[in-house]
């Protein structure tokens, strides 16, 4: 009789023990399923909704070559965002408000823009709007480094003084280095000094392509001087110069030594005119060079005897500046 007893105790208690684990564990339930139940009926007070707006797109050519560097800007009134295109020409960002938004864009230098504008996107809440920008480079004229264009008087007669007669000899004065207003005569490869008129004979246009992080500049010049041997540099400005307008050497220039067409070396921007003084060549450069600065202005470097000197200053009297191209 005591092992019954023993036995019918020790059953009995486990059964009371697993009906409280039940009891606790319906508790336990009970209690998640309050707090969740609480949680759904909290005011938007208490858990405030996301509801800023998520936009995209991109910046590039008709070939679908990337444009990098680009502004494009988002705007409600009250609100404005102001993104910038990476390396493959993509841009993203977020408003503080939903609704209405116009978009514009500032095309790289001397670009058109394909897209039609203006542009206005709804932004709605848990959306992404997407809007691409396809724009398309321009032929840019280059203008003759003479007359109303031209820089520091650079070209002149024997005298010193501005040339007008077509069969004047032309001489480079010195502008930067020691001494000041030497004159070099402007001799071509055959050796014979160049005249106005010859000087007068050049024009043409650039064009300018880009990829992402580099650049194909197409350069179709005529009325060159035969057989001469030319330099293409870019001189950043800080603020946009109309043709002929002066450009202040000191303050307008970004960089102090203006660096050439592709590699730092100078060995990427060499072209030499053809018998007829057609210069047609693609000069290539490791970056999108019409997207850092506020203009562009690449100077066309003629040098009289025919030297370069690689990436950095070619000396005043080795060289005179034949054609200037405006970018901005």
């Amino acid at each position: 009789m005591k092992t019954t007893r023993a036995f019918g105790t020790f059953v009995f208690t486990k059964i009371v023990k697993w009906i409280k684990s039940i009891w606790i564990l319906q508790l336990i339930l009970v209690i998640i399923l309050t707090c969740t139940a609480l949680s759904c009926i909290k005011s938007d007070t208490d858990f405030p909704v996301d509801l800023t707006g998520k936009i995209k797109g991109t910046v590039k050519d008709e070939l679908g070559n990337p444009y990098p560097k680009t502004k494009v800007s988002f705007t409600n009134g009250s609100d404005t965002v102001e993104m910038v295109t990476d390396m493959k020409g993509n841009f993203s960002g977020e408003t503080k408000d939903l609704g209405q938004y116009s978009v514009s864009i500032i095309p790289p230098l001397s670009t058109e823009l394909v897209t039609a504008i203006p542009i206005s996107v709804n932004l709605r809440y848990h959306q992404v709007a997407k809007v691409d920008f396809v724009v398309k480079p321009t032929h840019v004229t280059a203008h003759l480094n003479f007359g109303s264009v031209q820089l520091l008087e650079e070209i002149v007669d024997k005298e010193g003084n501005t040339p007008t007669d077509p069969n004047e000899p032309l001489f480079a004065a010195n502008i930067f280095d020691d001494p000041i207003g030497l004159l070099t005569p402007i001799m071509a490869p055959d050796d014979h000094q160049i005249t106005l008129s010859e000087f007068q004979t050049a024009k043409g246009n650039l064009v300018v392509h880009c990829n992402g992080n580099s650049s194909k500049v197409e350069v179709n010049l005529e009325g060159m001087i035969p057989n001469g041997t030319y330099t293409f540099w870019l001189a950043y400005l800080n603020k946009t110069r109309s043709v002929g307008e002066q450009i202040d050497f000191m303050n307008d220039f970004v960089n102090f030594n203006n660096p050439p067409i592709g590699p730092d070396t100078g060995t990427g921007n060499i072209a030499v005119a053809d018998d007829n003084g057609m210069l047609k060549a693609t000069l290539e450069h490791g970056s999108c060079i019409l997207t850092d600065e506020a203009a562009l202005v690449i100077p066309v470097l003629y040098h009289i005897n025919g030297k370069t000197f690689g990436g950095g200053h070619v000396p005043d009297p080795e060289e005179m500046v034949h054609m200037l191209v405006y970018f901005q």
